[in-house]
């Protein structure tokens, strides 16, 4: 979902506020002397941020996986491409580190971002990434993230700024998946940090659980932005993503399947 930015934005990914409930009629009722009924809203989920006592330290993963991307518009079948993810734990300065290369192959077009995360905290610490038309260059301290952007035909941007929050790398919400305690009801909401929209939050929503490849998967609710939204199926034993499906259109879908 990360790369698959270069698809059509699919991953990964606008701050959410709570939605806004207005009462029809309420105007009339004013009128006639009536006070308005009151709306109450359930509170929004707890925010998990990085070091969070409810994420569970991932000290060890090594895990290669590949996926095919599909997409569905009316009634076509579209082949996308393939995408492989290598994950392996590192260190850098005696500190547990989870290294993930992720590649996107789209007929002679291959796109490749790597990230370095904490192992015990989940916080990010550094990402590289060759885009098709771009190549990213990210250092994560806390709240400040310093980099550069370099397009491909120009001298590279420099980047640095300061969030209010430490934030989570958007491209690595399938990461923080695997150490939350995932439950039926369980849902949270997640500060991440995305290259394209700043700092954004993503909140996350286990529905149910369900069998898909044989095995028995938490079905989780991603909500990236204001009616965005991906549906992704986590395996309960080994918390890889086995599956997503995110609305692009009315009529156009992605789906992103593991391949034994």
């Amino acid at each position: 979902m990360r790369l698959l930015c270069s698809l059509g934005r699919t991953l990964v990914m606008a701050g959410l506020s709570a939605a806004s409930v207005s009462v029809a009629g309420g105007s009339v009722a004013s009128a006639q002397g009536a006070a308005p009924p009151v709306v109450s809203q359930a509170p929004p989920p707890p925010r998990v941020v990085p070091g969070d006592s409810v994420l569970r330290p991932l000290p060890f993963i090594r895990d290669s996986v590949r996926y095919a991307l599909t997409m569905f518009r009316d009634a076509d079948e579209i082949p996308v491409g393939r995408l492989t993810e290598f994950w392996r734990t590192d260190s850098v300065g005696g500190t547990p580190v989870l290294l993930r290369v992720q590649k996107l192959q789209r007929n002679m077009m291959q796109l490749v971002d790597s990230t370095w995360t904490d192992a015990r905290t989940l916080a990010p610490r550094a990402r590289r990434s060759l885009q098709q038309n771009r190549r990213v260059l990210l250092e994560f301290s806390g709240t400040r993230v310093k980099g550069s952007l370099a397009p491909l035909d120009a001298p590279p941007v420099p980047l640095d700024t300061t969030l209010r929050v430490a934030p989570f790398d958007a491209g690595n919400w399938e990461l923080v998946m695997r150490a939350l305690p995932l439950q039926r009801d369980f849902a949270a909401r997640l500060p991440v940090y995305d290259l394209d929209g700043g700092l954004r939050e993503y909140r996350v929503q286990v529905t149910g659980r369900s069998t898909v490849q044989g095995e028995d998967c938490h079905v989780v609710v991603l909500t990236l932005a204001r009616n965005r939204e991906s549906v992704v199926w986590v395996s309960v034993s080994t918390g890889q993503v086995l599956q997503i499906e995110t609305m692009l259109g009315e009529t156009t879908m992605l789906r992103q399947v593991r391949v034994r």
